[in-house]
């Protein structure tokens, strides 16, 4: 929903208690997040400040998301799976009978517009931690606010990695990637990091699709070109080549040249790492004139909201995710049912949103374990900071103290476009976080 009105915000919120309920009871439990909040508990946007107060007092998590702009498709599912977690663990009781207030805003997928609302969180509404961010360009916008603040930023998007190490950048891009230790203490990733999706999958991929050379088209900032310098290297060691690397502006979708680029370069395989409606637009021309039945057509960013918006012209498309909605676990019916009681099906659960969904859980783990009264940034990093494991519609899942990432599944997925999900073709298992572009106890905690 939009950043509106605090009252229409929780007005909608109890409105849905009686959806979220028989979820929330069957087996979740508590949560601490923030400092303040209303008496009431449920969800209010950054128009209301919250005053502080102790730890038998509500607890304010904040929740910053896209639902506007370029990267409105991904945000909105995101923002409502964070809702639902929340919502759920107060209707099961909160933490300790502690009801959480979370705070929702927009970024309009703008990081200026993200700096803003990030502020507004901590300094307004007290927050001690903050669920949100979707592309690398808003994490790394925001990020110094937060570690000026002391205040944890719980970032559940795929990304990058460069983590305490630095990687070499591919054609085109000049920079380097290295996360400073005093940004990562601040920083909790939930999503996944190229040695969770690209190493295994791009052998597979080219084994098993027999291709040997790559079009890698993607959108113009951090994450993609970081990406496909990681991309080349594994395409490389497995006796494969890039034939071309080009880049779009966020928001991109005149697609017309491109398309004829890629149809000429006569790579076996496109691999995209578009965002947002860019993506959506680039699958449904290529689609219109039978690109994507030409040649081979993978990624590891999208995800049903995506493809689902692209129809026919995604199916049979791959990507690389540590969870489908087609997964059968009762976590996942759980989610699953409960995210569609709630919100119906115009947005869908994926595999960034299953993130920001279990990712409250696992605040709720750390604190109910560590730190049940607390009520600080310091305080929520501390329990944070422990050997966590929780049972996601993914599959089990582990925070890791020593980086600050999680241990993650792996799969590949190929979608399917009349029953609009993905046919897993392919697990690779539990993954975790170190190597690659994470170093490996970089922290000293």
């Amino acid at each position: 929903m939009d950043d509106e009105s605090s009252r229409s915000g929780r007005d909608r919120t109890l409105n849905r208690r009686s959806a979220l309920k028989m979820a929330g009871l069957a087996g979740i439990t508590g949560i601490a997040g923030c400092t303040g909040g209303g008496s009431s508990g449920g969800s209010t946007d950054t128009e209301e400040s919250s005053d502080s107060g102790g730890s038998d007092e509500p607890l304010t998590v904040g929740a910053l998301y896209a639902l506007s702009g370029s990267t409105e498709v991904i945000g909105r599912p995101m923002m409502n799976s964070t809702e639902l977690a929340v919502q759920q663990i107060n209707d099961a009781g909160g933490i300790d009978g502690r009801e959480i207030e979370l705070v929702k805003a927009d970024t309009a997928s703008d990081p200026q517009t993200g700096i803003e609302k990030s502020r507004q969180l901590i300094n307004r509404d007290g927050c001690s931690v903050v669920f949100g961010a979707y592309t690398s360009a808003m994490r790394n916008a925001i990020t110094e606010i937060y570690v000026g603040n002391e205040v944890p930023l719980f970032y559940p998007t795929l990304y990058e990695g460069g983590v305490c190490r630095e990687i070499e950048g591919a054609e085109g891009f000049s920079g380097e990637i290295n996360v400073p230790q005093e940004s990562l203490e601040w920083v909790f990733f939930n999503g996944a990091v190229p040695k969770q999706q690209i190493q295994p999958y791009l052998p597979w991929l080219m084994e098993e699709y027999d291709v040997s050379s790559f079009y890698l088209i993607g959108s113009d900032y951090v994450w993609p070109h970081t990406t496909n310098a990681v991309v080349d290297d594994f395409v490389q060691e497995n006796g494969g080549e890039i034939v071309a690397e080009d880049y779009v502006p966020l928001g991109f979708t005149d697609w017309g040249s491109k398309l004829s680029d890629i149809q000429s370069s006569d790579a076996d395989a496109v691999y995209f790492t578009t965002v947002g409606t860019s993506m959506v637009e680039m699958l449904n021309q290529a689609g219109s004139v039978g690109l994507v039945d030409e040649m081979v057509w993978a990624g590891n960013i999208m995800s049903e909201q995506e493809a689902r918006g692209a129809g026919d012209a995604a199916d049979g498309v791959l990507t690389s995710a540590p969870y489908f909605t087609s997964l059968e676990s009762e976590a996942n019916d759980t989610y699953i049912s409960s995210y569609e009681e709630a919100y119906g099906t115009d947005t869908t659960p994926n595999f960034v949103a299953e993130a920001a969904y279990w990712g409250p859980l696992m605040l709720r783990d750390a604190l109910v374990e560590y730190a049940p009264g607390a009520t600080s940034g310091s305080e929520v990093k501390s329990a944070l900071e422990n050997p966590i494991s929780l049972d996601a519609p993914q599959g089990t899942v582990e925070m890791d103290p020593g980086t600050h990432h999680a241990t993650l599944q792996s799969r590949v997925g190929e979608f399917d476009a009349e029953s609009g999900t993905f046919e897993v073709l392919n697990e690779f298992g539990q993954i975790e976080p170190s190597g690659i572009t994470v170093a490996e106890g970089c922290l000293d905690v």
